[in-house]
């Protein structure tokens, strides 16, 4: 770009406080703090990959409101543009607000922004991260309860408010908690670290909390470090694996940096000896299949699948898992997937007391499946068969069976029927209750504008 930068903004007042993130498309879109009115607002600009500014000259304003907005943070919203929070003293104390402002520059929720949180005594410092579905998660200090403590709120892409009004309490524990940093943990919710005083000196510790806005971890958050002396100016990044990697200033013996891994289970323990070599997973038919091959393996260890879908991203262990094992090699199918719908899995490791992620997949689409008749099992039968079949959306739905003359026998099925397989057993009797005789018969499945048939052989 030009020599000595690109100016965004050369507005009279000062302009601070700056924050970036990228704006998906190799430009950037930058926040700060703007006195150009006289008390400070939060504005926004974006700047392409050329070094041209994109925007209205000195940029958007997000919130003009009465008071003081300032410390803004800012994240992608996966679409060409961000969403910024910031402290703001419009109400006389420090609230948290946010606003989303599109790949235009059109600002896309309420004017001068959302309000996240704006609880008793003060809230400040917030950090953002994605939810990974075009809204965001913010964390902030607070001190509704005399002490500082660390709160969270989701907001999602349209600016709706997703957890407990004012914010979901992460830590608030006694003594103080400070300068809360936060990362997403890639399925909708957030890993959030910060130092905290509970033990009298300075110590490090995070909390996880998932996509519907629940702690995840032990209550008040997992120490991450204890040691002798301070630890503090933590920051955060994402594993990869549902879990974060956290460094911070260390002065145990002089000033050093250290740093420390928390998995997705929020467990600090050294790493087991099962070691991950390869892993896959992939559509197999209408089912998706994952495997895993591992180099070695310590005795005793167990494994659990999680599974988590579009668009909430939520992983729920599936209890009903059949792992199939070949010495080192490991295969999970799921035969429960839904046409049209998108996973995502993680594969767990326990042993003894110790848990963690090994992998964590990408997203896998499942093919969408139009309204579908399956061939009835047996078939022939005597007495009984099962009938299946496939229905792409809510919606009325009639199964009956006729005979070889056309006239309709029974009635299996009507009405209002969810979206997904469903099978009924036909016990080979009208809908009067006589039992039908040998032949041909055809199971009718109508839906809409619809009708699929099927032709059954009774063999007495």
């Amino acid at each position: 770009w030009a020599a000595d930068g690109v100016a965004l903004c050369t507005a009279t007042g000062e302009q601070q406080l700056t924050q970036i993130t990228s704006d998906g498309a190799g430009g950037v879109i930058v926040t700060w703090c703007d006195s150009r009115s006289g008390s400070y607002d939060i504005y926004a600009q974006r700047v392409s990959a050329s070094g041209a500014v994109q925007w209205t000259a000195n940029g958007v304003a997000l919130c003009t409101a009465t008071g003081d907005q300032y410390n803004p943070t800012i994240v992608f919203d996966g679409a060409g543009g961000a969403i910024v929070s910031w402290m703001d003293a419009r109400s006389g104390g420090n609230d948290i607000y946010a606003q989303r402002v599109n790949g235009l520059g059109a600002v896309q929720w309420a004017a001068d922004g959302v309000a996240l949180c704006t609880a008793t005594g003060e809230q400040q410092l917030t950090k953002i991260t994605s939810d990974g579905a075009g809204g965001a998660i913010v964390s902030w200090m607070d001190g509704r309860s005399g002490s500082p403590g660390v709160y969270a709120q989701r907001v999602n892409a349209s600016g709706v408010i997703r957890w407990t009004a004012n914010g979901v309490a992460l830590c608030s524990a006694t003594r103080y908690e400070w300068y809360p940093m936060i990362t997403s943990d890639g399925a909708g919710g957030a890993i959030v670290t910060w130092w905290d005083e509970r033990g009298g000196n300075d110590d490090i510790y995070a909390q996880g909390v998932n996509s519907s806005g629940s702690v995840q971890w032990t209550a008040n958050g997992v120490a991450l470090c204890t040691a002798t002396g301070d630890q503090k100016l933590c920051q955060v990044i994402s594993d990869g694996r549902g879990g974060a990697i956290v460094a911070w200033e260390d002065d145990r013996c002089g000033a050093l940096i250290y740093a420390q891994r928390v998995d997705a289970a929020g467990h600090v323990a050294p790493q087991t000896a099962t070691l991950l070599q390869n892993y896959s997973g992939a559509l197999d038919g209408g089912s998706i299949r994952v495997d895993w091959v591992l180099s070695e393996i310590d005795d005793g260890a167990r494994f659990s699948i999680f599974r988590s879908s579009a668009p909430d991203w939520e992983f729920i262990e599936r209890k009903d898992a059949t792992i199939d094992k070949n010495r080192l090699s490991f295969m999970f199918t799921d035969e429960t997937c839904l046409p049209g719908s998108t996973y995502k899995y993680r594969v767990g490791c326990e042993v003894g007391t110790t848990r963690r992620i090994l992998f964590e997949t990408d997203a896998i689409t499942v093919p969408a499946l139009p309204l579908t008749l399956y061939q009835n099992h047996p078939n022939p039968f005597n007495p009984q068969t099962v009938i299946r079949f496939y229905v792409p959306e809510a919606q009325d739905i009639f199964l009956d069976v006729y005979n070889i003359a056309g006239e309709r026998v029974a009635r299996l099925a009507e009405g209002k029927t969810e979206k997904g397989y469903h099978e009924v057993v036909w016990d080979g009797r009208s809908s009067s209750g006589t039992v039908c005789s040998s032949g041909v018969y055809f199971s009718r499945l109508k839906a809409g504008k619809s009708t699929i048939s099927r032709k059954m052989v009774i063999m007495r």
